[in-house]
């Protein structure tokens, strides 16, 4: 029942090697803890030895999907958080059927637990022989009724003799300063460090039960380590990281935190070309979070909800909530600043509402309405956040095209705006943004301005290899 059989490649013994190594424990003793499991687990005599331990150390593999799952179960006792077997390259009992992540934990402390499994795997993902997660339209169910039912215990405040609250301040200030970067360069530039970083806080959050503070700032953070996986087009890792965010911010009772990561669910799904779902999960935020919202986070809410009704076609719908986002901005703007914003909404501007607006008119195929408010929103926009201003002015673009009277001249001055704010991102929207500007320019392939276009766009477009469709999603 121990043999085992060869590996397929050089780099899949490295992650169990590290791991056992990380942990401190001998051959010998890891045999004798994974018999143990299979006597008190399967009332079995296992008889895995130490050599065949070392064999797995150098690359060989268990050859019962059984032996896998025991001894990634040990692995995941020593190293404290959830290790599957196809995360060390192995075929385990539940092989293709992997759910780690897509589930709403009962504790705090166990969900930062599945964090930080996650983000072992996610770290791990260039050692492993195959990725077999992928994403699951129906997940999002369970959190999201969680959410709105409030089924879900809650964390304890923090205490003055508690590091919680000083720790949720640290995660605070490195996700504000990762979110700057993101802006301006991509995610592609920094997802690593995010994701490691995230995995040593959470690693550090289970050595106790974390506080509401704390899970509220793990929660922020988590939230944009999904952004970033979808704006690198790992899709399947940004479903996970959005469904523990929101686990973590219901955990904290943060209701505005809740909310942003709902609309961050239905836009992944939007995206993905799931609209139903993406409209029950942009209504279910603008619920949940709206009582209670800054004007801001109302605005923003809204946005989304917006940019749901366009994709369903429901135009009424949609100018219904354009209309309330821009209330909700004009309120924001006349308040100013205030205790009640969280620090994660103060980059929505006016220049996002006019931005939005644009980008549903187009939707709902009134490309001259869009190209009124996206022309707006550069005067409106800070050039710091690059990637906005190459997906709007690249929508911009597209709308004089498709307007009654199309003006190329127009539609490339903006598509070249489009690919200079691209140069310096990494962003996967970006790229398949531009190469649907690049498909609506084709019926004027002959023109020189055109020509000129695309060879200046051509560096950006070879960034990432081409996906099944345009990019649906902001």
């Amino acid at each position: 029942m121990s043999s085992s059989t060869p590996a397929s490649g050089p780099s899949s013994p490295t992650v169990f090697d590290r791991l056992l190594r990380e942990s401190g424990v001998s051959d010998t003793r890891f045999a004798r803890q994974v018999n143990s499991r299979a006597r008190h687990n399967r009332r079995i005599e296992l008889g895995l030895a130490r050599t065949t331990v070392g064999h797995w150390r150098r690359g060989m593999k268990p050859r019962d999907p059984m032996v896998a799952e025991l001894a990634a179960a040990e692995v995941s006792a020593l190293v404290g958080y959830p290790v599957l077997p196809v995360d060390l390259g192995w075929r385990g009992e539940h092989y293709g059927r992997e759910d780690l992540g897509l589930h709403v934990a009962d504790t705090p402390v166990q969900t930062v637990r599945t964090l930080a499994g996650l983000t072992g795997r996610d770290m791990r993902r260039r050692e492993m022989l195959q990725d077999s997660t992928a994403f699951v339209a129906s997940a999002f169910a369970e959190p999201v009724l969680s959410s709105i039912t409030g089924v879900v215990r809650r964390a304890l405040s923090a205490s003055a003799e508690t590091a919680g609250g000083s720790n949720a301040a640290m995660i605070r200030d490195m996700t504000a300063t990762f979110r700057r970067l993101d802006a301006r360069f991509g995610s592609g530039e920094i997802r690593n460090q995010v994701i490691t970083f995230l995995h040593d806080r959470t690693r550090a959050a289970m050595s106790e039960d974390p506080d509401a503070e704390l899970c509220s700032a793990l929660a922020e953070l988590t939230q944009f380590g999904g952004w970033l996986a979808q704006d690198s087009d790992r899709q399947a890792l940004a479903q996970r990281y959005y469904i523990q965010a929101l686990s973590l911010a219901e955990h904290a009772d943060d209701v505005q935190l809740a909310g942003r990561v709902l609309a961050a669910m239905s836009d992944q799904a939007a995206r993905l070309g799931h609209n139903r779902q993406s409209l029950s999960m942009a209504r279910a935020a603008v619920d949940r979070a709206n009582r209670t919202a800054a004007p801001t986070v109302e605005a923003m809410l809204h946005d989304k909800h917006a940019w749901a009704l366009a994709q369903a076609h429901d135009e009424a719908g949609c100018v219904e909530a354009l209309t309330a986002m821009e209330r909700a901005i004009e309120r924001a703007i006349n308040r100013g600043s205030s205790d009640d914003e969280p620090a994660w909404a103060s980059h929505y501007n006016a220049g996002d509402v006019a931005e939005c607006v644009g980008h549903c008119y187009l939707l709902m195929d009134r490309p001259e309405q869009a190209a009124e408010h996206l022309l707006e929103a550069r005067e409106l926009q800070v050039s710091s956040r690059a990637r906005t201003r190459s997906y709007a002015e690249a929508d911009l673009a597209i709308a004089y095209l498709r307007g009654r009277s199309p003006d190329l001249e127009a539609a490339v001055d903006a598509g070249q705006r489009a690919v200079e704010y691209a140069g310096p991102v990494s962003s996967v929207r970006v790229t398949d943004k531009l190469r649907e500007l690049e498909t609506a320019f084709a019926p004027h392939s002959g023109s020189v301005i055109v020509q000129e276009w695309r060879a200046n766009a051509a560096t950006v477009l070879r960034r990432f290899p081409s996906g099944d469709g345009p990019d649906s999603a902001r």
